[in-house]
């Protein structure tokens, strides 16, 4: 039972979510009270989980004579927790990320306009639970662990994206998350049946141990692959399993639009990371390359068309996928470090888009493009933190969308037999300055027919300085984050 402190983190948010959700029951008008315990509660995990990186070993490990059992430039891993759940850099780096995200997600969901009337206890308790979700996750080392996981991730997933029950279309997207994540699950867990009767384990050890030892993989083995990567595709809206995105995105309340977009995905990275370290032994690289090209592709000129800015945000978080999985195609340490770098700096530059985005719709009640126009001229300041975002999205130097989109292309392009991939990510790249700027261009050149002012409060402006504050030094001081990932991986 001594293991049981390597769990303390996900057991302090289990618990602190059933504590709000009997404290709802007494309190149920206690709105702002919730956000605020749950943002305290989850400001003391990440802080938690950082002293892992600050002092080199997990806090209260060594009280209970539990001692690492590698050290490697850095590198530090503990004994798995139940012999299932890893403790090691790589985990503590994707949970130090989620974290981060849920807590500026809490903030941007603290006076919503929509959530005036809603359940705020349960709606803290469930993006909690969901984040003890992600937590086991990224730190899975055993496929059942794994989906038991992703069931409590999907599940509030789907009760957060149906949160406002007065709207039809939040409904319909929450219904359309929960059919498809439904599917997914299956077609998961048919790949872990599979993988079962070939390995005789659920373990991730078992694949690990096989692509180490350089071996093919036969047809069955590739299949098995394959069902788990379509599993994890649906949760990070890879194409072609990227069809409830959309109008998911669009239905939900704008704050769940923004942790969809951003916090399942990079736990579904952390593990795809871990699950396919050595994909190129295993001889599906061919895979994972066309799947990172159709998915750039698809989400890049998906939202070429759109009108409404959650809807095009879908579509480039779908593109935003696409690059993330070029660097898993590159593999290796500099393709994991990619991965981590892109991820890391994504959540933030995103957030930071849909914290403008809520400032601008809290008056206007409207989502769409032209509710940007006209910013420049009722604040500057706001009108050209978006333009950073957008430019960091896009990859334009010095933000820290271009230290990320540089990771990736460096790891790929070295590999001349995937030089096409490269060439693929960059004129996605090209392709996606058209529409990020179509925002551009109504907070500079259009004329508002809306008198109303961006709404600014607290949470709102504290979340867009912090995403701000990672964006610019992310882009202008870029040793600093890639020296820490690079101690993560050990490299």
């Amino acid at each position: 039972m001594r293991q049981l402190i390597l769990l303390a983190p996900e057991i302090f948010l289990s618990a602190l979510a059933l504590a709000l959700l009997v404290g709802e029951a007494f309190a149920p008008k206690q709105h702002g009270l919730w956000i605020k315990i749950g943002v305290v509660g989850l400001v003391l995990v990440l802080a938690h989980q950082i002293a892992f990186f600050v002092t080199g070993a997990f806090p209260g490990a060594e009280a209970c004579r539990l001692l690492p059992v590698s050290v490697k430039n850095g590198w530090v891993q503990y004994p798995m927790a139940f012999g299932m759940v890893a403790v090691d850099s790589l985990a503590i780096f994707f949970k130090v990320v989620i974290l981060a995200a849920v807590i500026m997600i809490l903030w941007l969901s603290e006076g919503y306009y929509e959530f005036e009337t809603a359940p705020m206890g349960t709606y803290v308790s469930l993006m909690l639970l969901a984040t003890v979700g992600m937590m086991f996750l990224v730190a899975s080392m055993d496929l059942l662990i794994a989906v038991i996981a992703l069931e409590l991730l999907s599940i509030s997933q789907f009760i957060l994206s149906g949160f406002v029950l007065t709207r039809r279309s939040s409904i319909e997207g929450a219904i359309k998350l929960f059919l498809v994540g439904t599917f997914s699950t299956g077609i998961f867990l048919f790949g872990i049946s599979y993988y079962y009767g070939y390995f005789g384990s659920t373990g991730v050890a078992s694949l690990l141990e096989f692509a180490a030892s350089h071996q093919s993989a036969d047809l069955t083995l590739s299949l098995i692959l394959v069902f788990l990567i379509a599993g994890l595709g649906f949760k990070l809206a890879m194409v072609p399993f990227h069809m409830w995105a959309p109008d998911t995105y669009e239905g939900a309340p704008t704050p769940v639009t923004a942790f969809l977009s951003v916090a399942p995905k990079a736990a579904a990275i952390g593990f795809l990371v871990r699950l396919l370290a050595n994909h190129a032994s295993l001889g599906i690289t061919p895979i994972l390359s066309v799947l990172a090209a159709l998915t750039m592709s698809v989400g890049n000129l998906g939202a070429l068309h759109q009108t409404n800015v959650k809807r095009m945000l879908a579509y480039s978080s779908i593109a935003q996928v696409g690059y993330i999985l070029v660097a898993v195609v590159a593999g290796g340490s500099s393709g994991t470090q990619a991965v981590m770098t892109y991820t890391f700096i994504y959540v933030f530059m995103n957030l930071g888009v849909f914290a403008g985005l809520l400032m601008v719709s809290k008056q206007t009640r409207s989502e769409e493009i032209p509710t940007f126009a006209g910013l420049s001229g009722k604040s500057m300041g706001l009108a050209l933190s978006l333009v950073i975002f957008l430019l960091s999205l896009t990859g334009i130097p010095p933000m820290g969308g271009f230290v990320g989109k540089f990771a990736v292309f460096a790891s790929i392009i070295p590999q001349s037999n995937l030089l096409w991939l490269a060439i693929v990510a960059v004129l996605n790249s090209v392709v996606s300055l058209y529409y990020y700027f179509r925002i551009v261009h109504q907070m500079f050149f259009r004329e508002s027919d809306n008198p109303s002012q961006p709404f600014f409060s607290p949470a709102l402006v504290c979340c867009l300085l912090v995403a701000l504050g990672v964006t610019v030094v992310a882009g202008i001081l870029p040793n600093q984050i890639l020296g820490w990932v690079r101690s993560v991986i050990g490299s």
